[in-house]
């Protein structure tokens, strides 16, 4: 029996939707009956061949994540599938027991959106960046998925004053209408100026999603003993860095990837951000797509849809 799924065959290639032979179970590996399946950046930057951490074999199935049915019946959500096994399918294989149970009443369109975007926007705040009441944060790009989480996020963990950045019209008003006190363009002759005039002085926290150019200017928004954590580069992977605002103020930058959070705190920010989402708390637009429509996605993905994007098999 085969079943459907989106194979990368090429580096630097969109995936190809084609008939395939599907995994099989083992002491190790369990199979998911794949609900919904998300796309993520990180899925392009892996198909590139360049990834930092490795080019995986071709074939491979893509996609880390989804929300899927195991054999046993329990509807959860993964983002461990098993190579060449991926998400983008109608059946994958996962880690055994690495998937996180939905909580009862949960809509797979919403839990998708609070897996690996949802943890990197909750958990480079909480567990990275030790956000605390009261504190001032920036979301420096808070136009896509991830940002916006953000940007509610640091309410819901008790940030004070939340200031956004965004390149488009679109996502300036987006953000500012998820809660945002302020919006900057990313594009301002003096972001250093307009976020710390934004920010009244500064800010205690910044969660980075864009890094390159604009990067050293949003250091000098940063108050004495602030931090700043590195999430992703949609804007570039060099950025300048002035060794003198980076001293003067002991600003400490700081790595993330969602891997790095111990399981325990990653299964607390995924059910949190649930329970905030069921309580009308936590809002994000995910747009669900055919799994044939792959390759378009794939194109949409990496033209910044400004939203969760997600695939279905069914």
């Amino acid at each position: 029996m085969s079943m459907r799924a989106a194979v990368i065959t090429a580096y630097g290639e969109p995936p190809t939707v084609i008939d395939t032979e599907p995994p099989e179970a083992s002491d190790e590996a369990e199979l998911v009956e794949v609900e919904i399946a998300g796309l993520n950046p990180v899925d392009i930057a892996i198909a590139s061949g360049k990834f930092d951490l490795g080019a995986p074999p071709l074939p491979y199935v893509t996609g880390k994540e989804a929300v899927g049915l195991t054999a046993d019946g329990r509807r959860i959500w993964f983002d461990e599938s098993r190579h060449p096994s991926g998400s983008l399918a109608e059946i994958t294989a996962i880690n055994r027991n690495s998937g996180i149970e939905l909580p009862d009443g949960m809509p797979a369109d919403k839990a998708i959106a609070f897996g690996i975007a949802g943890m990197a926007a909750w958990l480079s705040l909480e567990w990275r960046g030790g956000l605390q009441a009261g504190e001032t944060v920036i979301i420096n790009g808070a136009s896509g998925a991830v940002g916006q989480i953000a940007l509610q996020a640091s309410r819901l963990l008790g940030a004070e004053k939340v200031v956004a950045t965004a390149r488009s019209e679109s996502g300036r008003q987006k953000a500012l209408a998820l809660g945002a006190d302020a919006v900057v363009d990313t594009g301002s002759d003096d972001l250093s100026g307009d976020l710390s005039e934004a920010t009244g002085g500064g800010a205690d926290l910044v969660m980075d999603g864009l890094w390159g150019s604009n990067t050293s200017q949003v250091i000098k928004a940063i108050k004495g003993q602030g931090r700043l954590v590195q999430v992703g580069n949609a804007a570039g992977t060099d950025a300048e860095i002035l060794a003198g605002p980076l001293r003067g103020g002991l600003i400490d930058i700081r790595g993330f990837r969602n891997f790095w959070a111990p399981r325990e705190k990653r299964v607390e920010a995924f059910l949190r951000m649930c329970r905030h989402c069921l309580a009308g708390e936590l809002e994000i637009e995910v747009e669900v797509l055919d799994l044939e429509d792959a390759a378009d996605a794939w194109a949409r993905q990496q033209a910044s849809p400004g939203h969760k994007l997600a695939l279905s098999p069914r």
